[in-house]
Formats: structure tokens, sequence, C-alpha cells
């Protein structure tokens, strides 16, 4: 409590001149009202009074605007006279002063680069005009957060919604199409978007024009085009807009080309328009869109959202079928785009945070300890006439200046290293570009560091400055100040190892979720498996039996390759390409609403696939050569799929329908599960359709080799070269590499917090040492007598061992306790990992013993070193 009252008093001394000059006012306005009431009484109107009492007045307000400047003037001589003995005070001390420095500097730089992408991404903004009005909608299904919109039910919505200024639609992926018309065939990425979306956005054309509402009904295809894509392939021509460009061979216009750096979520090389009548995404159960709107001026989220709800009851009522249960749900577009990395982003910050907290506790505790050592030059300070605000304000600007040189040197780091630095978060995914280290960084930290110095300062300033003089240089009272100084110091430092168990018991959390995906069961061998996408022309091979002889003999060829073991394709392969789910169900129970239909990822293969990827066939045949157009539809389910359909009754021979598909489909096998879709869920439920049945210009290759799948790359290419000029093979990676490359941000997350925990258990390391080492050169007279009088190295060494452990087992259980709240926070990061891991707890708390033990040897084989002689004849 009296260390409360002195820390209240300090902080109003502070203030005592603004309170000084608050009173002069206050008896000025009175002195002002008596003579106004004196002239009004001697006939004088108030009006006139009041003029000629401030005319008086006068001289008054200009001393007292004088004393103010001086005041002000003295006050900053003050400020620079203190930074000045504060620099001179640090200089003599050039080791103190550089650790302390660059421990403060780590977590100073940490926080400010971080900062950074915080700014970027939640506070500075999407880049897009008023971005405050403009909001993103997606489905529910009975309430909860569903997915996207359908198309069809996308244009009922924009022609019934009265909240919004323009309301867009965009597809949730982009098509990879070939461009050709140049010296060879490039892939590019196309996304689809309503005419309106960049005008919902508010982004216009550099050059030509945006989407019009009469390209959505026009008989000639329009494009837009990236400013990349305009460099790149038309090499910034200024004809290119009129000039018309081939995809998949398709003749378009290009009517506008889009500014650098335009990126929705997506990259992409060329915007289409969403065909209001096409074929693609005709029914109101497929959803497939993300709708971008732009409110009206004074419409709020909530009344927005009302007015969504009743269109979504009203969509439901017309389209029981396709609609029941079916709603829509407004969210602010800054938040939906920052919602996949707002966990991790923050995550990290906090991390960083408490780094920064660590490193505080150190130097404050260092801080105690010199407080300590110029308790002298503290009395004789106070005894020549210093008052103890001065004093405290002096060693406070000490501690200040120390963080904001931290400071500067994390900065600096935090610079050297923005590269790194700015790849710890997938922010580029989400469509916002991560800042550098830039002017807001920079205020950030000017002003962490000021707040540091005070965080650091005032507490040991406080206790330096806590007794009178007469006490402070009477040597007999220096052991009770010893002993609270003491405690603070292991205080401190057993915070520092209760937030160092909090972040070794996430990291540890994290690695093992890692661990979990790095060896989860694929269903499928990823080991010596090429992969790419293989492209062919539309007009070159215009109907399905050309299109399933190419690809057929292509695999014969590829097959025949030295080094190759088998080839297979697919229209989207395992985890590379996720997405497309359709519904399945027994073709004897059609569903009467799209409420309860079994979902499945369809996907399209030929003969052989299985055997290629390693899936085992549990029931049935494969599919074979002779499941082409002709014959009737067939269809492999997985055991998931066809336990959801059939229970455990055998599939084999039945008959199932499929969404989006015509006619019905025969049951002719059973494979096992495997991850399809991603990697973080389990393994998904499947279809398997003939490749030779479905008529597509595009399928992904899989080609098992007996080593190095890499090496086969340039043959690959060399055969479709003389097979087809026209034939695009892109995107050639090894099955390995792209799981590797899905755990890619998830590991860069743990490294970066691994790396944050082992900084905190160092300076956690440090800050033990450091009390105990200031421990044993404070009791060396102890343990001089201690060894005098018979005791041996082992009992000295055990009291410091003792101190130590006590202040580190303090410290682990009460970051043991704290941990827990902590780690559901990361929960959802979390894979196959319980909050509550046995191994994650007992390995940092084992970690941390293991470093205490480390700490606390070095002081305590100083202690069995001290000599009594020798201590007697310094004193």
């Amino acid at each position: 409590m009296q260390a409360y009252t002195r820390f209240i008093s300090f902080f109003r001394s502070l203030f005592r001149k603004e309170q000084l000059d608050r009173d002069l006012d206050e008896e000025l306005s009175s002195y002002l009202e008596m003579l106004t009431e004196e002239k009004v009484r001697a006939g004088m109107n108030r009006e006139r009074a009041r003029r000629e009492a401030r005319i008086e007045l006068g001289g008054v307000e200009q001393v007292k605007e004088k004393v103010r400047e001086r005041r002000l003037g003295a006050s900053i001589a003050t400020l620079f006279q203190d930074g000045r003995y504060a620099l001179r005070t640090l200089r003599k001390n050039p080791g103190f002063t550089t650790v302390a420095v660059l421990i403060l500097a780590i977590g100073i730089g940490a926080n400010t680069a971080l900062f950074s992408n915080i700014h970027s991404v939640l506070l500075r903004g999407i880049p897009f005009a008023e971005p405050d009005r403009l909001v993103a909608i997606g489905k529910t299904i009975n309430e909860r957060p569903a997915g996207w919109v359908s198309r069809v039910d996308y244009y009922d919505i924009r022609e019934a919604s009265r909240s919004f200024e323009e309301l867009a639609a965009l597809a949730d992926f982009t098509v990879q199409n070939t461009v050709t018309g140049g010296p060879r065939p490039g892939l590019i990425q196309v996304h689809y978007v309503t005419w309106n979306f960049f005008a919902t956005l508010g982004v216009n054309a550099i050059a030509g024009r945006r989407f019009l509402p009469e390209d959505e009904t026009d008989r000639t295809p329009t494009v837009l085009i990236s400013y990349g894509y305009w460099q790149s392939r038309l090499g910034g021509s200024p004809d290119a807009v009129g000039s018309t460009i081939i995809l998949d061979g398709s003749a378009l216009t290009v009517v506008g080309v889009m500014p650098p750096n335009t990126r929705f979520l997506v990259d992409a090389d060329v915007w289409r328009l969403v065909d209001r009548e096409g074929p693609f995404d005709r029914v109101r159960d497929s959803h497939s869109h993300i709708l971008v709107g732009r409110l009206k001026p004074g419409v709020t989220l909530e009344a927005a959202q009302s007015e969504l709800d009743g269109i979504a009851s009203a969509l439901e009522e017309q389209y029981p079928t396709t609609n029941e249960g079916k709603g829509l749900l407004l969210r602010d577009l800054q938040g939906f785009m920052v919602e996949d990395v707002r966990l991790s982003l923050m995550l990290l910050m906090a991390t960083t945070v408490l780094v920064l907290l660590i490193a505080c506790g150190n130097v404050a505790g260092l801080l105690l300890a010199r407080g300590e050592r110029r308790q002298s030059e503290i009395a004789m300070r106070t005894a020549l006439g210093a008052s103890r605000g001065r004093l405290v304000r002096q060693l406070t600007t000490e501690s200040v200046i120390l963080t904001v040189v931290a400071g500067m040197l994390g900065i600096l780091g935090a610079y050297l290293l923005q590269d790194v630095l700015l790849r710890l978060l997938p922010t580029g995914e989400i469509g916002i570009e991560p800042a550098a280290i830039n002017g807001w960084a920079l205020v950030f930290s000017l002003l962490l560091s000021i707040a540091t110095g005070l965080l650091i300062g005032v507490m040991p300033a406080l206790r330096s400055t806590a007794l009178h003089p007469a006490q402070q240089l009477r040597s007999g009272t220096h052991a009770t100040e010893n002993v609270r100084s003491s405690r603070l110091r292991g205080g401190l430092v057993v915070l520092q190892v209760a937030l160092s168990v909090t972040l070794l018991i996430g990291s540890g959390l994290l690695i093992r979720s890692l661990g979990q995906l790095a060896t989860v069961e694929l269903g499928f061998d990823p080991d010596n498996l090429l992969t790419g996408q293989i492209q062919i022309q539309r007009d070159d091979y215009p109907t399905l039996e050309e299109r399933t002889q190419f690809f057929s003999t292509l695999l014969e060829e590829v097959e025949a390759l030295p080094g190759v073991v088998s080839a297979t394709l697919i229209n989207k392969l395992p985890v590379l390409s996720p997405a497309q789910d359709w519904g399945v169900w027994p073709a004897e129970e059609p569903p009467q609403s799209n409420q309860g239909v079994f979902m499945a990822m369809s996907r399209w293969v030929p003969a052989g696939y299985f055997e290629t990827m390693g899936i085992p066939l549990l029931a049935g045949r494969d599919i074979s050569a002779s499941d082409v157009g002709d014959s009737p539809p067939v269809v492999v389910l997985s055991e998931t799929t066809a336990r959801a359909l059939f229970g455990e009754f055998d599939p084999i021979g039945r008959i199932v329908g499929i969404g989006f598909m015509e006619g019905s489909f025969e049951v002719i096998g059973v494979v096992a599960d495997a991850h399809v879709n991603n990697l973080r869920r389990g393994p998904d439920a499947a279809m398997y359709m003939s490749s030779y049945q479905m008529s597509v210009t595009r399928l992904q290759i899989a080609v098992r080799t007996a080593g190095d799948p890499m090496l086969l790359v340039g043959p690959i290419e060399h055969l479709l070269q003389q097979k087809d000029p026209n034939v695009l093979f892109a995107r050639p990676a090894s099955m390995a590499s792209i799981i590797d490359s899905r755990l890619a941000d998830f590991r860069i997350v743990i490294l970066s917090l691994t790396v944050f925990a082992a900084v905190a258990l160092l300076l956690t390391a440090i800050g033990l040492y450091g009390v105990l080492a200031y421990d044993v050169s404070q009791r060396a007279n102890e343990f001089g007598i201690r060894q005098a009088m018979g005791a041996t190295s082992a009992d000295v060494l055990k009291l410091v061992f003792q101190k130590g452990l006590l202040l580190a087992g303090i410290g682990t259980l009460a970051g043991l306790l704290t941990a827990y709240p902590g780690t559901l926070l990361i929960r959802q990061l979390l894979y196959e990992t319980q909050p509550i891991d046995t191994a994650s707890y007992l390995g940092a708390t084992g970690f941390l013993a293991l470093v205490a033990v480390t700490a606390c040897f070095l002081p305590g084989w100083r202690a069995t070193r001290v000599n009594l002689v020798d201590v007697l004849r310094r004193e």
C-alpha cells in the first residue's frame, strides 16, 4: 500500500506545475470578478466594468505568460540536463548498458516488425475506396455458416435488395485456361466476376474501361487483363485494349487493363464475366460464389442483415426444394478477408509481447540491482538537496534512454530482416499486401520504447530512493533493503519463468500438431510421384472420342519412358486441387430437398488410377478402358461414401444419382478412404467416375517413378512437344513437395513461435543467473564464514541451487496454471492434439528445469570459490 501511495505521489509531482497554472487561472478569474463588482457598485454598467477590469489586469496576464514561458524553458533545460547526465552514467557502465540494450532490442524489434503486419492487415483497412461500407455475404444452413451463395440466388438477391449501392459476385476459385496465339501456349489464371465487381470495390482501369452492364448480355465476350499479364504477355502495348486473346480456343476482346497489384483473395491474370445464362452453376443448390456489396450511405449492417433475412425467407418459400433452411450472413469485408490469418497473427503478436515482458522483467531486475549499488550516490545527492521526485525523474530518464536506444537498434534489425519478417504470415494469400517497416512502425516503436522505459524504470527508481538519506548512509541498513529488493527481483524471475513455460507449452502443442500432420495417413502413396497439368486445345480435339484417345495414348507413351513405373490422370489431384463436392444418393431414394443429401468429392479417373496412387481396392472392380461414353455410367465409391449410402449392405451393383450429372451411375467398386481435399481434416468421402465418359480438355497427370520424379519433367515435355506442340504441360512438381507446401504456412507460424519461445527461455535463464549471481556477491561474507566454519562446497552449492530452483519451481507452477487458458485460444490451430497434452506439459517442465539447473550452476560454483580472507581484506 505504501508503494502504491508513493507511486501516485510521484506522478502527482510530475503535474505540479500544471496544477500551479490552474491555481493561478482560478485566482486571476476571482480577482477579475471582484474588480468588476466594485466598478458596478460605483455606477458603471457591467459590460463596461468587465472591460475596464480586464484592462487593469492586462499586465498581470503578461506576467503570467512570462512565468509560464520561464517554467517551460526551465523544464526543457532540466530535461536536457537529465538526458546528458543519464548518457554519461550509461557510458561509464558499458557492460550493463550493452546487456540491457541488447535484451530490450530483441523484444522491441520483434514487436515493431510484427506491428507492421498487424497494421497492414487488421488496422490500416483493405485497399479499396470507403472500405467501411464494403461487406461480404455468405450462406447459412439452419443458421450455421455454410460457405458461399448460389449464382442463381445471387441474381434474385441483387434485384430484391435495396440496402446496397452495388452488389457483386465472384467465383470462389480461379480457372486455368490456355492462352494461344503467341510463340507457345501459356497457362493463365482466370477469375470469374460479375460486371459490377470492380465498380463495387471502387477500382478503375488504367487503360480502357471496366466491365459495363451491357457486357453481361452482349454476344461479344469481353475480358479485363491484369497489369502483369499486360506487361509480360502483351509487352505493355497501348493497342492491347480492343485486341483479341484466345483462351481455350475462344476469342475474347480486351476492354481494359487493371492497375498494378489489383488482387482480391486470389491471383488472376484475366477476369471474365459470370455468364448469367450459362450452363455452369445453373442450379440453386450449387454454391460457389462470394457476394461482395457496398452499402448505401447511412445503411447499417444490422439493417442490411434484416433485409437479407427477409429475402432469404422469400426464396425459401418460393424454392423449398433447394432453399430449405438456407439463410444469408452479412460480414464486414475486412473481417472476412483477414479471418483466416487473424488468429495466427494475433498469436505471434501475443508471443512477442510476452517476450518483451520477459525482457522488461530482466532489465528491471538489473536496474534494481544497480540501484542497490548506487544507494550511496543517491544518498549523497539527497543530502545535497535533490528532491525525491527529481531523483526518480533522473533515474527514469536513464531507463527511457536505454529503451529508446534499444528501440532504434530493434528497428535496424527489423529493417535489415524485413524480407524474412514479412513472410511470417501468408498475408498475401488474403489479398492484402503486408507493409514494410514504415512510418507507422517507427512511431509505434518510439511509443513502445518510451512506455517500456517507464515500465521498467519507475519501480526501481522508487525503490532506490525509498529511504531517508541518513538511513542510506548508515551501513547497517543495507541488509533489510537487500531482502526487500531481493524479493522483488525474485518475483520478476518468477514472472519470466511463468511466461516462458506458457510459450514452451504452446510451442510444444503446435509442434505436436505439425508432427501429426506430417505423419498423417494420406490414404495414397506420395513418394516418387510426379504431378503436372495436361491441357489440350478444344478445337484440336472437338469430340469425346478424340479427347479420350489422346489421353489414353498419352498414358501409354509416358509409361514407356525409362524410369516410369506407371502413370494416371485425374481431374483434381489429391491435396493439390481441393473442392468440388457433389451430392450423391441411392437412386431408389431420391432427395426431396437439399437438406440431408450426402456430399462427396467428385473425381474423374481412368483405368489404373488406384493402383498408381496406391489406394487399395476393397470390393468390386476398378474402372476399365471399356467404361467409355457409349457404355452405362459407372462410379467407384470410397469406403465412407459407400457406408453412408448403403450401411452394411453390399453396394456393388447398386444405382446412385449424382448431383449435376444426368442419368444414374452403377456402383462397380469400393476403395479405401484418402485425403482428397486437404490435410487438416480427416479422409474425405469421395466418388470416382470414369474420365472416359467425361468430355474434358484438361486433366492432371500423376507419374509413379523408380527414382527422382523431377528427372521425368524434361522427357515428358519432349514427348508432348513431339505429340502436339499446342499441348501444354504446366506446373510439374513432386507430390511430396506439394504436401510439404501445404504445411509451409503452419510450419512458419510454429517456427516463429518456437524461436520466440527459445529467446524467452534464454532471457529467463539470463534473468535467473543475474539474480543468483548478484545474490552470491551480496552474500559473499556469509559463504566465506560458512566455509571457514566447516561447510563443504556441496553445502554452499546447495544453498544457491535451493534459491534458484525454488524461483524456477514457483514460476513453473504459475506457468502451468496459466498455460491452459492460453492454449484454448489456439485450439483451432491444433491437429489431433488436445490443449492438455501430457507430453507437451512434461516436455516444457523438463526443459525449463534443465535450463534452470544450468543457470544455477555458475553462480553456485562461484559461491564455492569465496575466500573469507579475501572478503575481509576487501571490506
